[in-house]
């Protein structure tokens, strides 16, 4: 549903009585006209077993934990401050439901999960969900901590500015451990509010960023048993609640994919299997037509229909359809369940019953979806990982899951160099080294495991539909009538859009076979990749500016517009806790973010509609119009959008800069709500970069914004270990994994560069920025330069190599890097001509700085100086205003290379071309 729907909301599977127990068996296909069929019954069958083999008292017990499956709070409970994170007063008892069709299996009774804690996010009517672990007597005496792996169980968002019925909730989940009593009998166990400072996180989400705006969606938790704790387990069945405390105005739950009591060796205790939920099941369970469908079509593409949420109560005109792909594949794809769905209707104001048809829509009308099992809302979509390309094509959007996210940088770098994953040590040969550092070569971006979790689904949701930012009647015009802003002529992305979509469809293969292309002419070929470049910069037009400055310098741009129509709904009582965070940039922020999240859902859909995921020459190429000829570029995969696309995401491409009455700048590159959290944020923008690398690295197009920046990708690699820091061995390993996400890349990096585009057109006239050779391997001298490979020296500042860390894993390796590094430097440019280069000029601007050092500059300089005697026999860089020539860095790398013991035949081949450049 629209406004985020799904969005920062991470659902969970509780029924619609806001309070259900996931002690059950099997996974029984949902039938939508009774949903609660086996949760409440089975639980009462269960308890029953249960109590009959522990031989407690079976009438008080079976009653009170029956009552704890219809209701989830106690009355001791209810007068507590629910946006606190406190325990939320409970509800009313639902009714009872039908009974089951069998028992459950007793005291061994498996896990089933995903626990899907979600509800309408109503802090009055909180989610309480039950799982079951069973110990043996030596897990009784071994037990020290729970642990379990959450599906947002924080907070991403930005906060709620509108007026609420309840105050927005701070602190999303609570837990507790009930061992052996029945939940009806808990009244005095307190809840424990799950935060950073009573739980434990893995150390690679604790150091970035944690849980609320932390940088991983999906992180793992221990939380320490204390005595009173460990007193209660039981040999036998053992009770353990999460809630959800409410919503922040945009999530409505979050899932516990994993859950064990453990020792103090974090091994897992728990006797009892793990059942997951197959959606495979609900998915067949829909395949008939139904009256439930058919009005389940009608509440999912109309409009005016939903709330912004159930917290605000504001009806919104966006649809269902608006926010997701438009016939709901998203949701099929991704395997929401069906309660998911509902429940996510509930939070946007519809009832439980229409939520059931919106599910039995999606599930009749996409039966063609192909089922993907390792699709989930917690598993990042495009998580690359070995074997991925082996796999239908189908399957590639499913990524390789959470389990391909490395930890360890021994595995990082076996991963990254083509090794078995396994426990042995690294053992690199230069060989190794040398077939991927190969500027000739490619790298294959979607199988090598990166030590980074990707967004989630969750994450490319609009959080508010562009329709409800510009709505009907605007003076400059509308998000679907198009609109005119400061800056340009009348916009329309919605309308160019569906004329994408319209060439797509019109140009399907005869033979039927999806997401076959060949058959297109070359002429076609240049049609539909004349139509979808711009498309994106039009999207990014209608916002108007460029990254940290949507603010025009007369009139509006289309995100300041939208930023004032959201300004007008915000009420003091709740943009009054959190200042910072609803500023007039802060609401452009919200603009800007939500617009370019609709664009991307637009791309992903057209790439699983149309079947454009594949060889990307199909789509990415050049179209001579002499020869009547098309050259394709690109791999075998890959999105065809080479224009504004997934890391326009990056919290570094949507914020907008704040400065002080003086003009300096006093924050940029992230979020205005993310101040308390830089490192989660740089985290997202790092993940959002990489990710783009997977989904389409851009087919050696031009070198920054299509499709990857690169330089701010390295630059994000590196600002994030920065940020990080290395006070702690935690700390020093995520700045490790970090640094050699950098060196995946610099490869990477290498191997993009259009080598087509000449290094200077020199007889171009206009401005340095326009120039060809800036968008080529010209301009990406400095970002391969060896020195970036190597600790260095200067008259300013001295630097050590970002990989010298990586000799504690293995003995030698940074140099093999250092070797790795200058033969793909001579790939790339040793064998051009000096003349062909254009020559720096201290005294051009046109790059926004000083020519020789600028950040985009694509020159050589004039002549070259000697390096500095630092000391006797040590030399450096000369180094002012903190920045270096191309000239010194080039004369420091032959020199400090031969210090360092590199491969002689590599300096001597960059020291030929160095003499060639500087006679």
């Amino acid at each position: 549903m629209p406004d985020g729907w799904l969005t920062s909301a991470d659902k969970a599977r509780q029924w619609p009585t806001q309070t259900f127990d996931v002690s059950k068996v099997g996974s029984e296909v949902m039938d939508l006209d009774t949903p609660l069929i086996s949760t409440r019954a089975q639980v009462r069958s269960f308890a029953m077993l249960w109590l009959m083999q522990w031989r407690r008292g079976a009438a008080v017990c079976l009653a009170a934990l029956v009552l704890s499956a219809c209701a989830g709070g106690d009355d001791s409970d209810t007068g507590n401050d629910p946006s606190s994170g406190t325990t939320p007063p409970a509800e009313s008892p639902a009714s009872s439901p039908s009974s089951p069709s069998s028992p459950a299996s007793g005291p061994t009774t498996a896990l089933q999960l995903p626990l899907e804690v979600l509800g309408d996010g109503l802090p009055n009517t909180p989610v309480v969900a039950t799982a079951n672990l069973t110990l043996d007597a030596s897990g009784v005496s071994g037990a020290s901590q729970l642990w379990f792996q959450c599906h947002r169980c924080g907070f991403f968002g930005a906060p709620e500015f509108e007026a609420t019925r309840y105050t927005p909730t701070r602190i999303k989940a609570s837990l507790r451990v009930l061992g052996g009593v029945a939940a009806a009998s808990a009244t005095d166990i307190p809840w424990v509010d799950i935060t950073d400072s009573t739980v434990t996180l893995a150390d690679a989400e604790r150091v970035q960023g944690g849980l609320n705006r932390g940088g991983a969606y999906t992180v793992r938790i221990s939380y320490a048993l204390d005595a009173a704790t460990r007193a209660r387990l039981v040999s036998g069945m053992n009770l353990v609640q999460f809630r959800f405390n409410g919503t922040d105005g945009e999530s409505n739950g979050f899932r516990v994919i994993a859950l064990q009591i453990r020792n103090d060796q974090g091994q897992s205790l728990a006797t009892n299997a793990v059942a997951m939920d197959n959606i495979a099941l609900e998915k067949e369970a829909g395949k008939t037509a139904s009256d439930a469908a058919t009005a389940g079509q009608a509440l999912w593409s109309g409009q005016g229909l939903l709330m912004k949420s159930a917290l605000t109560g504001r009806s919104i005109q966006a649809a269902c359809a608006s926010c997701h792909a438009s016939d709901g594949r998203d949701l099929q794809y991704f395997n929401y369940s069906n309660n998911a769905i509902v429940q996510r209707s509930r939070f946007h104001g519809l009832s439980e019953t229409q939520g059931k048809q919106i599910a039995a829509f999606l599930r009749y009308s996409l039966q063609a979806v192909p089922h993907v099992a390792q699709a989930a809302p917690w598993n990042p979509p495009y998580q690359p990982g070995a074997g991925l390309d082996s796999r239908p094509l189908a399957e590639w959007s499913a990524g390789a899951g959470l389990d391909a996210v490395l930890d360890s940088p021994t595995l990082a770098m076996k991963a990254l160099f083509g090794k078995t994953l396994d426990g042995s040590a690294l053992a690199l040969t230069q060989a190794d080294v040398d077939k991927v550092m190969d500027a000739t070569s490619t790298l294959n971006a979607r199988e090598v495991a990166m030590p980074i979790q990707y967004p989630d689904w969750n994450a490319y949701l609009p959080a508010m539909h562009p329709m409800d930012i510009w709505p009907a009647g605007g003076t400059a015009g509308s998000w679907e009538t198009g609109a005119t802003f400061a800056g340009n002529g009348k916009l329309d992305p919605l309308g160019t859009s569906r004329k994408i979509a319209t060439w797509f469809q019109s140009h399907l293969n005869p033979n039927g076979v999806h997401g076959d292309w060949s058959h297109l002419t070359p002429e076609q070929r240049n049609e539909i990749k004349s139509m979808i470049q711009p498309w994106g910069f039009e999207v990014y037009a209608f916002a108007g500016g460029g990254r940290g400055g949507h603010v025009a310098s007369a009139g509006q741009y289309g995100a300041q517009v939208g930023a004032a129509n959201l300004q007008k709904l915000a009420a003091s009582s709740n943009t009054a806790a959190e200042p910072a965070a609803f500023t007039t940039n802060a609401f452009i922020e919200r603009v800007v973010g939500s617009l370019f999240q609709w664009n991307v859902v637009q791309q992903w859909e057209w790439a699983q509609r149309f079947g454009l995921e594949g060889n990307q020459q199909w789509f990415i190429g050049d179209y001579d119009a002499t020869t009547k000829t098309w050259k394709g570029r690109g791999e075998a995969r890959g999105w065809p959008f080479n224009t504004v696309s997934a890391f326009y995401l990056a919290p570094h491409m949507v914020y907008q800069t704040d400065t002080d009455s003086t003009g300096k700048i006093t924050r940029e590159w992230i979020l205005a709500w993310e101040t308390a959290n830089r490192v989660g944020s740089y985290y997202r923008t790092n993940a959002w970069y990489q990710a783009q690398v997977s989904i389409n690295p851009g087919a050696q197009g031009d070198w920054v914004n299509y499709s990857v920046d690169w330089p701010y990708l390295t630059g994000f690699d590196e600002n994030l270990a920065t940020q990080v820091g290395s006070a702690t061995t935690a700390q020093s390993t995520a700045g490790l994994l970090s640094r050699i996400r950098l060196l995946q890349a610099r490869i990477k990096s290498a191997q993009y560069v259009n080598n087509a585009i000449p290094l200077y057109v020199s007889t171009a006239t206009g401005s340095l920025i326009n120039n060809r050779g800036r968008f080529g391997r010209a301009q990406v001298l400095k970002h391969l330069m060896p020195t970036n490979f190597m600790d260095t020296a200067s008259t300013q500042f001295n630097t050590g190599s970002p990989y010298s860390g990586l000799n504690q894993l293995q003995s030698g390796v940074s140099l093999q890097i250092l070797n790795g590094a200058l033969r793909q430097f001579n790939q790339v440019y040793a064998s051009t001509n000096p003349a062909d280069w254009r020559r720096c000029d201290p005294n051009n601007t046109d790059l926004g700085e000083p020519e020789p050092t600028a950040g985009f500059a694509f020159c050589l300089d004039q002549s070259k100086n000697p390096l500095v005697l630092l000391s006797p026999g040590v030399y450096g860089m000369t180094s002012v205003d903190y920045r270096i020539t191309p000239e010194q860095k080039l004369q420091y790398s032959v020199w400090k290379a031969g210090q360092l013991g590199a491969d002689a035949s590599r300096i001597a081949t960059l020291n030929s071309w160095v003499a060639r450049i500087w006679p």
